[in-house]
């Protein structure tokens, strides 16, 4: 649940700390509720793309404002800059234009000196996020209102998108969301090679996300870019986007959640592009790029029975409030050794020893806890694992006994694609939440 306190002074309280260098100049409209971040580094066609299918969106009851970052490293070639302005000439054409609905406002942020040294996605997002946070600050918005989203540059959006994010937020309760999302898997724009890639790396994220919620893990959600929105309030509340250039939004994310709150918006969709990206070391694009260069193949997963361990240890958690710390290796003795291993190798015993001395009762421990073993060990636990213990499991075998252990129907199911989409029919009808 979001805590009371007065969202103006929590804004200021952040741009105190955070006052973002770039500015849009034209003045906020107060009816304005939503705004949302774009990135644009040399999108020149994808991103107008993007934009259009905003325009087709429904209108919501508030006014709209769309913020796309174009963004250079402060080294960046002169020919690229060059682009960059080029682009925005035709954002700025475009938001003129009779395609523009009245309800929207398109903008421009030109960031063409940004630091090499954080130069990335995480600081583009940052600084059209935190440009929006000044323009929220300027107009008075009630508790819970003013409402931030996330897109790429190649991440058009369904119809519905705006008027979805309206409706989950009209519960006061609702603070945050990753929205459903679907790569494309056929058509011309890409090779056969490059839509199979993507699905196996949509099935491998979907089974990931399944796995991990079956362990019992409170904060489970999927962590994509293109895929995140939240109270601007929230946004203050953990310090902003990180500056990081990859994975701000698996970081960002794993700031926000335990804040409570959040949740799957399942009923609208972001269409991410499946197209291979060398910019970043890991991630869709990155992944799809490994993929077709043979260096690290799609289809191999997580091994089920590591998830398996972790759900018997989160299930066991609540013994630990009161467990004596010199006990805590004999207690280990009721995982199994992997899970043991890591957590003895890993000096997990000092850090809950710090947990029971700032916990008074069994609810803040487990709170703590997950603080503590979060979604970032986990990952650490993983990788541990399948380097001393498991070998990594056949994709479409794992995915396959984890979603069939739910009880859906997999009796027609007999291809990576196939298992795909039955893992998105589970998620759009919310059972997995």
């Amino acid at each position: 649940m979001t805590r009371k306190k007065n969202p103006a002074l929590l804004l200021k309280k952040y741009l105190e700390k955070h006052n973002p260098p770039y500015h849009i100049d034209q003045p906020v409209d107060e009816n304005t509720g939503l705004i949302t971040v774009i990135p644009a580094y040399r999108e020149n066609e994808l991103i107008f793309t993007t934009l259009k299918s905003l325009f087709s969106c429904e209108p919501p009851s508030f006014r709209v404002e769309v913020i796309v970052v174009l963004n250079t490293a402060e080294d960046e070639l002169p020919d690229i800059i060059k682009e960059q302005k080029g682009c925005a000439a035709k954002i700025r054409s475009l938001a003129e234009s009779a395609e523009c609905p009245q309800w929207l406002s398109l903008f421009t942020l030109e960031a063409y000196d940004l630091r090499k040294k954080h130069f990335g996605a995480g600081l583009a997002r940052k600084t059209g996020l935190d440009e929006a946070i000044r323009r929220f600050a300027a107009i008075d918005f009630p508790e819970g209102e003013g409402i931030l989203t996330c897109l790429d540059a190649d991440s058009p959006v369904a119809t519905n998108y705006f008027t979805a994010i309206e409706k989950w937020f009209s519960q006061p309760e609702n603070c945050g969301a990753t929205i459903y999302f679907e790569h494309p898997l056929e058509g011309e724009d890409f090779a056969p090679e490059v839509f199979e890639a993507i699905t196996l790396y949509e099935l491998h994220l979907r089974y990931y996300l399944l796995a991990l919620k079956q362990t019992g893990f409170p904060y489970a959600f999927h962590t994509v870019g293109s895929c995140m929105t939240f109270r601007a309030i929230n946004y203050a509340r953990v310090g902003g986007m990180p500056k990081k250039q990859a994975g701000e939004d698996f970081y960002f994310l794993q700031k926000l959640i335990p804040l409570g709150g959040f949740g799957e918006l399942n009923t609208t969709t972001v269409y991410p592009s499946p197209r291979p990206s060398g910019r970043v070391i890991f991630g869709t694009g990155a992944s799809v790029k490994n993929h077709l260069e043979g260096t690290r193949k799609q289809g191999t997963t997580y091994n089920p029975q590591a998830f398996t361990d972790l759900k018997k240890f989160f299930s066991h958690a609540n013994e630990l409030f009161s467990l004596p710390v010199d006990q805590f290796e004999e207690w280990t003795y009721k995982l199994t050794g992997p899970l043991r291993s890591f957590l003895l190798n890993t000096g997990f015993e000092k850090e809950l020893q710090t947990i029971q001395q700032n916990s008074n009762n069994e609810k803040s421990f487990l709170t703590r806890f997950f603080g503590v073993f979060n979604a970032f060990k986990i990952i650490r636990y993983l990788n541990y694992a399948h380097e001393h213990f498991y070998a990594r499991s056949a994709l479409f075998e794992a995915a396959f006994s984890t979603l069939e252990a739910t009880g859906f129907d997999l009796s027609e199911i007999l291809d990576e694609k196939e298992l795909l989409l039955a893992f998105r029919k589970m998620e759009q009808s919310g059972v997995m939440g």
